[in-house]
């Protein structure tokens, strides 16, 4: 039988964790398929897959799917050595958005995660640009240079397939790739039907206009005047309004034209 590993891989601010909470609505459904699904986390990356290949030898899938969006941040030499012994073939699905709207997200997702960022997004934007457009053997952190990440993952051995982000049509668009790369029909899956979400959670996003409130919470956080829990119900509120104000005045960009110019200048290259 021709065993297929398939990785989706992001990157950051593409959608991953919505992708990733259809495919564990889906999980049974498609293991009845020969599609076996497995959430990959960051800090047990290399563990996680060694485990994952290791159960998979004896179990009789055709498919491997797994989806991390920090498989990005891996080298080849970190893939070869991890995968050594599977024999099957490589795929690594990727998603493009544009740069205009993956930056301010990942910034406004830093100010409510877990690295509590408190500078500026005119100071973020720049930094950000500068990681992504180093050259490859420099690369570190969240990376957003397409190019650079479709030859690593070529370099590994995968072959690679990317889809364009949409709001809309993104989990749809998603098994279309996965049914092309597996040659498996994924027509008579169910209606995906996702919880919404709550709390702080990924697929909830601030808008601009409290950033620079978050950016106050997370500072007086750091110096222990706010605790993490107020810190919390704190962004959950600004989550609620940020909500509100999208159903009410609708989803804007929040760069001005300059900013907007650089990102597509960044996006050319």
């Amino acid at each position: 039988m021709r065993r297929l590993l398939i990785l989706h891989c992001g990157p950051m601010k593409t959608g991953s964790t919505v992708i990733q909470d259809a495919l564990k609505f889906h999980y049974q459904a498609l293991l009845d398929l020969g599609i076996s699904f497995y959430h990959v986390r960051a800090k047990s990356i290399e563990s996680d897959l060694k485990k994952i290949l290791s159960l998979e030898e004896l179990a009789e899938n055709k498919v491997i799917l797994l989806s991390s969006e920090f498989f990005c941040q891996k080298t080849p030499q970190f893939f070869r050595k991890a995968l050594n012994g599977f024999s099957g073939e490589c795929h690594a699905i990727l998603v493009s958005r544009p740069l205009r709207e993956i930056y301010p997200s990942l910034y406004l997702q830093n100010l409510k995660g877990s690295s509590k960022r408190i500078t500026s997004f005119k100071y973020f934007l720049e930094r950000q640009v500068e990681i992504d457009l180093m050259i490859p053997g420099n690369i570190g952190g969240q990376l957003m240079n397409a190019p650079v990440l479709d030859a690593r993952l070529k370099e590994a051995g995968f072959q690679t397939h990317w889809m364009l982000y949409s709001r809309k049509s993104l989990i749809e668009s998603f098994f279309r790739s996965v049914e092309e790369i597996a040659g498996i029909d994924l027509s008579q899956l169910p209606v995906t039907r996702l919880e919404m979400p709550s709390g702080l959670s990924p697929r909830r996003s601030l808008r601009m206009e409290f950033a620079g409130i978050a950016r106050m919470v997370n500072y007086l956080n750091r110096l222990e005047i706010i605790s993490d829990g107020i810190r919390e119900k704190l962004f959950v509120m600004m989550l609620d309004m940020s909500g509100y104000f999208n159903r009410v005045f609708g989803v804007r960009s929040p760069l001005t034209r300059c900013q907007r110019q650089r990102c597509d200048e960044v996006d050319r290259l």
